[in-house]
């Protein structure tokens, strides 16, 4: 029965970060579109300046997935990093 439980607690965490990167970064970067498009008719049919709340709101989403994806590829080139230039990162073990 421990093997289930401990099989049943790795797959519930294994879902929750499934769900929060593969449905929350796109969410954000999503958010981050709508927010930096929000343009406005002027007079006479011209564009109106952008809003510059928005504009900063979209770019802080942008930030965020920015970072996230930046985060992941040195979290799977943790060993790269740590053999190549003897940083450990996350975790990874020391180069010989």
């Amino acid at each position: 029965m421990h093997t289930f439980e401990t099989m049943t607690k790795s797959l519930g965490e294994v879902a929750l970060v499934a769900l929060l990167l593969g449905g929350g970064l796109p969410l954000i970067f999503a958010v981050g579109v709508r927010f930096w498009a929000t343009e406005t008719a002027g007079e006479g049919g011209a564009l109106a300046k952008p809003n510059p709340v928005l504009q900063a709101i979209a770019y802080i989403c942008f930030g965020i997935v920015a970072v996230a994806v930046l985060l992941g590829i040195i979290y799977v080139a943790k060993d790269f990093i740590s053999h190549t230039f003897h940083i450990q990162l996350f975790g990874a073990k020391k180069a010989k």
